[in-house]
C-alpha cells in the first residue's frame, strides 16, 4: 500500500542525485533525516493505534479484558522483523508522547525533532506528574528543535530538576529498582556478565576484586590484574576453586564432514536450553570438549543443510533426549522474529487433537510466545508436516510468518559438497555419514560424557 510510493520517492531521489552539487547533497541529507524522523513518528503512532484496534477486535471475539490485545505487539514485531522487546519499548514511549507531549509529537511528525531526542525528553520527564510533563512540553520541544539529542538529554534533566527537585530523587529510586543481571555473548568465544546495580554496590564489587587481584600480584602471581579480577569473579560466583574448573553442560556442535576429516567448519557452542552462544573455531571447540570438568554433548549435523536428525517418541511430554534434541534444533523460540530462550515445548498439532509427541510436531517456545500461540484466531502449522522444514504462524489479521530452525552451526556457515572422489556421489552416502562411529580421539578419554545424536 505504501511500499510503491516509497520506492518511487527513492527512485526519484537517486535519479536526481547525479546532478547535485555538494551543497545540494548536504541539503538533501538534512531533508532525508527529517523525512526519517517523520516516518519513525508515524510508524510509532500507527503501531499504538493498531494495538487499540486489536483490543477492540479481541473483545468482540470473546477474549477477556486481560488477554485482549495481548498479541498485538507480537504481530507488529513479526511484521517489522524486530524483537518484541523493541516494540514494547516503542509503544510505551509513544503512549506517553501522545498523552503528555502534544507539541513534541507534532514536531516529530513534522520532521523537526528526531526520535532519539524525543525519547530523551520522555524518559527524563517520566517521574513527573502528567500536568508537569504537559507544562514542560513547549519549552523542551523548542530546545529539541535546536540541540543535538545528547544536549537535549542534559537539558531535559536540568528542566525536570528545576520544576520538581523531588523528581530527581524519584528517578534514582526507579533506576535502582531496575536491578538486573544479563549474559551477553560476543560470538567470538567470549561473553560478558552485565549487572545493573546500585552505584555503591557496583563500586564495592569492583573494589573488592581489584584489591584482591593487586594483592595476588604483590604475592607473585604472574597473571595480569584484569585476568586475576575475571578469574576471581567466576570463582566467587560459581563457588569453584579455579575459574576454569566449571561443572556445566556444554553443547559442541560439529558437522559430520568435519568429524570425518573432510573439512574444518567452525563449530557452535550451545547452552542447556539450546541457545546459540557463539561460533567456535574447530580447534577451540575440541579443546573445550576435552575439558576434564565439562560435560560435553556432541551433536552431529548434516554438513550441507545444517539439520539434526529427527527423533520420535510416543510419550505425552517432550522430555529426555527428545526434549534436548528439540532445544538444540530450534536454538531459540520458534515464534517468528523471537530470539527468546526456550522454556516450553509445544505440540504444533495439539496432543488433544491427535498430534504426535514427535520432533516433527514440536516447536520450542518462550513462555510469553506460548501464551500468544493460544490466543484466539492465532494458528500454527508445520510446513510439509515437519517442523524441521519450517513453522508458519498466522495472526488474526490473516498475515502469515515463517520461522525456520537455524542451521545447527548457525546462519552464515556454509559448506560445499566434498569432491566426488571422496564420496560415491549418492545422497545415501552423505546420509550414512551420521551412522559412522565418531573418532575415538575426538570422543576423548577425559572425565565427561559424550553423546551423538
Amino acid at each position: 500500500m505504501i511500499e510503491g510510493s516509497v520506492r518511487e520517492l527513492v527512485a526519484d531521489i537517486q535519479s536526481a542525485a547525479d546532478s547535485w552539487s555538494p551543497a545540494d547533497r548536504i541539503d538533501a541529507i538534512a531533508e532525508l533525516e527529517a523525512a526519517i524522523g517523520m516516518l519513525q513518528a508515524t510508524l510509532n503512532v500507527e503501531a499504538a493505534t493498531y494495538v487499540d484496534q486489536r483490543k477492540v477486535a479481541d473483545r468482540a471475539a470473546g477474549s477477556n479484558v486481560g488477554l485482549a490485545g495481548r498479541g498485538a505487539p507480537v504481530e507488529i514485531a513479526m511484521a517489522r522483523r524486530v524483537s518484541r522487546a523493541t516494540v514494547d519499548y516503542q509503544l510505551a514511549f509513544t503512549r506517553q508522547l501522545v498523552a503528555d507531549h502534544p507539541r513534541l509529537l507534532a514536531a516529530c511528525l513534522d520532521g523537526q525533532v528526531a526520535q532519539s531526542a524525543a525519547k530523551h525528553i520522555v524518559h527524563a520527564t517520566e517521574p513527573l506528574t502528567a500536568e508537569r510533563r504537559i507544562g514542560l512540553d513547549a519549552q523542551l520541544t523548542d530546545l529539541a528543535r535546536e540541540l543535538t539529542p545528547g544536549e537535549v538529554r542534559k537539558a531535559a534533566a536540568r528542566a525536570v530538576a528545576a520544576v520538581d527537585p523531588a523528581a530527581t530523587e524519584e528517578r534514582a529510586k526507579m533506576a535502582r529498582a531496575r536491578k538486573s543481571v544479563r549474559a551477553v555473548m560476543n560470538g567470538d568465544g567470549t561473553g560478558a556478565v552485565v549487572a545493573l546495580l546500585p552505584a555503591e554496590q557496583a563500586l564495592a564489587c569492583w573494589q573488592a576484586l581489584d584489591h584482591t587481584a593487586r594483592g595476588m600480584r604483590g604475592d607473585g602471581a604472574e597473571r595480569s590484574i584484569d585476568h586475576l579480577m575475571c578469574d576471581l569473579l567466576v570463582e566467587r560466583i560459581t563457588g569453584q576453586a579455579e575459574a576454569a574448573d566449571l561443572n556445566l553442560e556444554v553443547g559442541v556442535v560439529v558437522a559430520a564432514s568435519t568429524v570425518l576429516g573432510y573439512d574444518d567448519q567452525p563449530a557452535k557452542l550451545v547452552g542447556h536450553n539450546g541457545g546459540d552462544y557463539g561460533v567456535l573455531p574447530a580447534g577451540l571447540a575440541r579443546e573445550l570438549a576435552a575439558s576434564q570438568s565439562a560435560w560435553a554433548r556432541r551433536l552431529v549435523c548434516d554438513p550441507y543443510d545444517g539439520r539434526l536428525l529427527s527423533m520420535d517418541t510416543r510419550k505425552r511430554r517432550f522430555d529426555g533426549m527428545l526434549r534436548k534434541f528439540i532445544l538444540y534444533r530450534d536454538g531459540t523460540s520458534r515464534r517468528p522474529g523471537s530470539s527468546a530462550p526456550i522454556y516450553e515445548i509445544d505440540h504444533i498439532s495439539r496432543y488433544a487433537d491427535g498430534g504426535a509427541t514427535a520432533a516433527a510436531n514440536a516447536e520450542g517456545l518462550a513462555k510469553s510466545d506460548h501464551l500468544i500461540r493460544d490466543l484466539p484466531k492465532w494458528t500454527v502449522r508445520a510446513r510439509d508436516g515437519d517442523a524441521a522444514n519450517g513453522v508458519v504462524w498466522t495472526t488474526p489479521t490473516g498475515h502469515s510468518y515463517e520461522s525456520r530452525p537455524p542451521p545447527i552451526l548457525g546462519w552464515g556457515n556454509t559448506s560445499k559438497r566434498p569432491p566426488s572422489r571422496r564420496h560415491s556421489g549418492s545422497d545415501r552416502t552423505v546420509v550414512e555419514l551420521y551412522r559412522f562411529p565418531l573418532p575415538v580421539e575426538y570422543a576423548g578419554r577425559h572425565r565427561r560424557r559424550t553423546e551423538a545424536v
